[in-house]
């Protein structure tokens, strides 16, 4: 029997929203490493023979995504059924397919505004209990899909949460900076469609003003609106369907203005989403609120001359509101099918190897810790204490965000942390439970950086105007001038800087002179201070706190049960060394990384494991063992070495976990002297330090740690040297700043 984790039912040739969903969420799961097994239902949706959406051919391959073979039986952990009226063509699975769960993805109302029927619940619901042989539980993408399946569902199971659509941009929004002509620019774009359009004349002059007082655009033509208008108006510039990419279009509009027919209800406006993400402020009617928030504004069609007026006079904030939908157009990126997938995986066995398939070579677990140390029944939500802004700075590896995701977690029972992370991993933190906003840094937007400290500044405004947080706590090298302009408008709020040390002689931050902008400095400890050469060892101020970790050694998984979460042999003659180099972002490691796991394959009984950070661009390789989960370190006892770079994260886990290491530093980081960490290994006897480039010295240490004796040294040198997790510590001196103490 084949084994699958995901099988997907759906109207493959459907163009638009249906299958951009589909496309986007299959990708996200051939990243997470999961098999999905295609369904096609030839549905009434389009009744000529034409081809399946280029945007799902793009994500076939032969192993993850591929069609489902009627004659091979097969088993899938989860079934994802899109599209209610597609679902009436469902073909008759129950002779070769058995699932554990399925869910019927609904992305319309059952019932059009006029009463119409789009589909009948009862009916489709029947149609997969009979040819699927279960019975499926309803998960509305929006609260006007879940209102409508509430009004008409009788007994149908419905799920808790909304299947909100993943809307996976590569590049991050835009910020803005004011408007882009003096004259108000409006714009829509959407297929050309009648539904797309209001009903009358009169409201489509009203939404779209037809005075040269306003700069009308739209995107998609106007042949819907044959024998409504009499004539284009000649402030209107109309570009056909397809002639500019949304991206283009949205960059030169002010405001972007959608009203439609009254007998069409949009349960999920993928438009909306790409105008939200460009930064336009959106205008929409009032039903989307429950949808939107108050990431977009909300009106009649009469009444969109005086809201934009008002943004244009000022009485409105421009920058705020664009921030606002920006923001929430951010949230419903990869993270949310990854946490929700992988939510529902947990709740059915992994499925069973099998000959047929090619072995899986990359190990990816979305692991979800616990928001506090100490175990507990109680609910996940939080706390009613006060919120605490977590701010953190995007680095070249997870080490400002993992730190305070430790320190978070001893937080959590009395406040309520939010993360606010320049960092490309920072969905970790909601895996951990936690809220999370990313906010790209000057780098990823290519701005210059006055421009980008104002638009940081902006943000952080936003943020804590949202969540009225009682401090913050900012971890990175110096502080940004658009974090400090924003605190300075808010005094109230408490301020921690939590800056590590160990920086790179010669590398200055006026900010170390000047301590006072934070009530505190908390110093994370570093195992190799003698060896510190950085400019923090020349300012005091700072208390110091022991090395600061996500996960205390008490939470480390035993040998056994940590190979048996990794899929790794428990046979005691099989011996795993764990190859972690860093993201590879800012460093080129693939060379060193193949060199190190050549020399360990020639080496009887013995297997490397090649990690993956969240924030790595690179892809994996495609004959290498690739683990990739968050954190880490509670897989340490599943490896008897590792061959690491020398960061604050790695260097701080592995001594933690007693692993003998060799460190390789890398010598590319801005900031973090990760020679003098490796050099200090070295000195103290509880590693080997080499250089990534001299393969031969890197072939004869990772050959040292492959005898046994050599491991047993390092280990018990480790032991001795190790010290305790100093997030509770640091955890303490926050508390006493709150509490005034």
């Amino acid at each position: 029997m084949r084994a699958l984790d995901v099988v997907l039912a759906s109207d493959f040739r459907l163009p638009g929203g249906t299958n951009h969903s589909n496309a986007q969420e299959l990708a996200i799961q051939k990243r997470l490493g999961l098999t999905t097994g295609l369904i096609q239902c030839n549905s009434r949706l389009s009744a000529r023979p034409i081809p399946w959406s280029a945007s799902i051919t793009a994500e076939l391959d032969a192993h993850s995504v591929r069609p489902l073979d009627p004659s091979v039986p097969t088993h899938a952990r989860l079934a994802l059924l899109r599209h209610p009226v597609a679902l009436e063509a469902l073909p008759n699975l129950t002779s070769y397919l058995a699932v554990d769960q399925a869910l019927i993805i609904a992305n319309q109302p059952p019932v059009r505004p006029s009463g119409t029927p789009e589909y009948d619940i009862a009916q489709v619901t029947a149609a997969v209990q009979e040819r699927l042989g279960i019975t499926p539980t309803w998960a509305p993408i929006s609260p006007v899909v879940r209102e409508g399946l509430k009004k008409h569902g009788n007994d149908v199971r419905i799920a808790d949460r909304d299947w909100i659509n993943v809307f996976a941009q590569e590049a991050t929004p835009p910020p803005r900076v004011g408007f882009t002509t003096k004259t108000p620019r409006i714009g829509r774009h959407s297929r050309p469609q009648k539904a797309k359009w209001p009903a009358t004349a009169s409201e489509i002059l009203q939404a779209y003003p037809p005075t040269d007082d306003y700069d009308v655009r739209i995107l998609g033509g106007t042949t819907a609106l044959d024998g409504v208008l009499t004539g284009v108006p000649s402030n209107w510039t109309v570009h056909p369907f397809g002639s500019l990419s949304p991206q283009e279009f949205l960059a030169d509009v002010d405001f972007w203005v959608y009203f439609h027919h009254p007998d069409w209800l949009e349960a999920y406006g993928r438009a909306i989403m790409e105008a939200l993400w460009s930064g336009a402020v959106v205008i929409l009617p009032e039903y989307f609120r429950a949808t939107y928030g108050d990431a977009a504004v909300y009106c009649k069609p009469a009444d969109v001359r005086r809201v934009i007026d008002e943004f244009r006079s000022g009485k409105r904030n421009y920058l705020e509101q664009s921030v606002n939908g920006q923001t929430f157009a951010q949230t419903h990126g990869p993270a949310v099918h990854e946490e929700r997938l992988l939510r529902l995986l947990e709740q059915s066995p992994s499925p069973l190897g099998n000959e047929a398939e090619p072995p899986r070579r990359e190990i990816e677990i979305s692991q979800r810790i616990s928001t506090s140390k100490q175990p507990s029944n109680r609910s996940t939500s939080r706390p009613p204490g006060p919120k605490a802004l977590f701010i953190t700075s995007n680095g070249s590896g997870m080490g400002h965000l993992t730190r305070l995701l430790g320190l978070a977690r001893q937080l959590a029972n009395d406040v309520e942390p939010v993360f606010f992370s320049m960092s490309q991993g920072v969905s970790v933190a909601g895996l951990a439970g936690f809220s999370y906003e990313y906010v790209p840094y000057t780098s990823a937007l290519k701005t210059r950086a006055t421009t980008w400290n104002e638009y940081f500044r902006s943000r952080v405004l936003a943020a804590i105007a949202h969540h009225h947080p009682s401090f913050i706590v900012f971890d990175g090298t110096w502080p940004y001038k658009g974090l400090m302009d924003a605190l300075e408008e808010h005094p109230e709020v408490r301020r921690v800087w939590v800056r590590r040390a160990m920086w790179k002689p010669g590398v200055q931050s006026p900010h170390l002179d000047n301590p006072g902008l934070f009530d505190t400095i908390i110093e994370p400890g570093e195992y190799a201070r003698t060896f510190d050469r950085g400019a923090t060892t020349a300012v005091g101020g700072a208390v110091k706190v022991p090395p600061m970790t996500v996960l205390s050694e008490d939470e480390l998984l035993p040998r056994q049960q940590a190979r048996a979460e990794l899929g790794l042999s428990s046979a005691p003659d099989r011996h795993y060394a764990l190859v972690t180099l860093g993201a590879g972002n800012i460093n080129s490691i693939a060379s060193t990384q193949e060199h190190i796991t050549a020399v360990i394959a020639d080496i009887p009984g013995w297997d490397s494991v090649v990690t993956k950070p969240p924030i790595a661009t690179r892809a994996s390789s495609a004959h290498l063992m690739t683990l990739s989960t968050f954190p880490m370190a509670k897989y340490t006892r599943a490896f008897d070495f590792a061959v690491s770079a020398a960061g604050y994260n790695s260097f701080s886990e592995w001594i933690t976990g007693c692993l003998p290491t060799v460190w390789i530093p890398n010598t590319a980081t801005k900031t973090d002297d990760q020679e003098a960490r490796a050099q200090w290994a070295a000195y103290a006897g509880i590693g080997e330090c080499v250089s990534d480039q001299n393969g031969a010295e890197v072939a004869l240490a990772v050959g040292r740690m492959t005898d046994d004796s050599v491991r047993d040294h390092y280990a018990a040198r480790l032991a001795e040297v190790k010290e305790p997790n100093g997030s509770p510590a640091a955890a303490d001196i926050v508390m006493r700043i709150l509490n005034n103490v």
